[in-house]
This record gives C-alpha cells, sequence and structure tokens, in this order.
C-alpha cells in the first residue's frame, strides 16, 4: 500500500483548493499515479496489483478510468505540487499522460498537455540532477 509521509500544511489557495486539503489528496494521488503510469508502461500484472491497492484504499468504485480522470484534474495537479521534490518527475508524468488520454479519448473535459505542463516537467527533471 502507498502511505504518503507529512509536508507540513500550508496555508495558501492554488488554484481554488485550500493547500491543506491537497496534503491530504496527495496518498490519493499516489495511488492514482501507480495506475496511471502502469497502464502507461503496458505493465498488466502491475496495473492489477495497483488497480487493487486503490479498490482497497479507496472503494470498489474506483476503476482504471477513475484513477486516470482524477488524475487529470486539479485536484490531483495541486497535491502533487505538494510532494517532495523526488517524486515530482513521477507525478508530473502521470498528470500529463492522464491529461492526455482523458483528453483524446473523452474521458474528462481536460486539455491535452499543453507548453506549461511540459515545462514543470523538464523543471522537474532538470532539479533531479
Amino acid at each position: 500500500m502507498y502511505r504518503g509521509h507529512w509536508n507540513g500544511i500550508i496555508s495558501q489557495s492554488y488554484r481554488g483548493f485550500s493547500m491543506t486539503n491537497a496534503v491530504f489528496e496527495l496518498p490519493k494521488t499516489r495511488l492514482c499515479a501507480a495506475v496511471v503510469l502502469s497502464w502507461g508502461y503496458v505493465d498488466q500484472p502491475t496495473l492489477e496489483t495497483t488497480t487493487t491497492a486503490l479498490q482497497a484504499e479507496l472503494g470498489n468504485g474506483w476503476s482504471t478510468t477513475s484513477a486516470f480522470q482524477f488524475m487529470a484534474g486539479k485536484t490531483a495537479k495541486a497535491a502533487l505540487d505538494t510532494a517532495a521534490a523526488d517524486e515530482q518527475v513521477s507525478l508530473l508524468t502521470a498528470y500529463n499522460l492522464a491529461k492526455l488520454v482523458c483528453s483524446e479519448f473523452g474521458l474528462a473535459a481536460v486539455n491535452q498537455p499543453d507548453h506549461i505542463d511540459r515545462a514543470e516537467l523538464m523543471a522537474a527533471v532538470s532539479a533531479r540532477h
């Protein structure tokens, strides 16, 4: 199971979401990111494992599709921004992949990743080196 570490409470507002709430959404974001990334890597056994973990933590109503929909949204974006720097690349990759898939297949009303999304991902990659 995925358990997050506490990054402290930040009392700022980000894109209409309280950063305090975003910290509490980080474990859900990690679970959904694991599903999205295992789908992206075309790793069926891991996809089944991560989807089972998602359902165990969040309920049987959660699926691969709902993981993509959540991960492509503003709540997940706000939550991943509260994650530790070493998690940023994988979470941003999952966010961008989810946005792309949801946009392409009509799973959610989101735009495809844009130059800002790509720049943010590249900045996170550069920060790791």
